[in-house]
């Protein structure tokens, strides 16, 4: 989708070659699978250039959807690594919590406030 949605986007393949970095044979080949997985004819090319079917624009408008729910999933995904939760162990020596200058209860105390689960 992401492939086609680049082709549409660059008006031909030639275009979307450089910009994906593959090349027009692959570009073909993807375009060809996604046609038979879909079980449609989405663009004319050749020659005459390129251009999309009545159902390539459909489905072009339909992949922007996709393809934004999918950004969308992977934002919130990546959300839950955001969130520090679980068990932090911390060996210091015994005098080191007294040293004036070491802030360590200050550090605990901010790490605590930052992730309180």
């Amino acid at each position: 989708m992401r492939i086609f949605r680049n082709v549409v986007e660059r008006g031909g393949f030639a275009a979307a070659e450089a910009d994906l970095n593959i090349s027009r044979a692959a570009i073909s080949t993807a375009m060809s699978d996604l046609e038979q997985r879909l079980s449609l004819r989405l663009c004319q090319r050749g020659r005459s250039g390129f251009s999309l079917t009545e159902e390539g624009r459909e489905v072009y408008a339909y992949s922007l959807q996709l393809l934004s729910a999918l950004e969308d999933f992977r934002t919130q995904v990546n959300s839950l690594h955001a969130h520090l939760k679980g068990e932090l162990n911390i060996g210091i020596t015994d005098n080191l919590v007294t040293m004036p200058k070491m802030y360590i209860t200050d550090a605990i105390g901010a790490i605590k406030h930052a992730a309180p689960k």
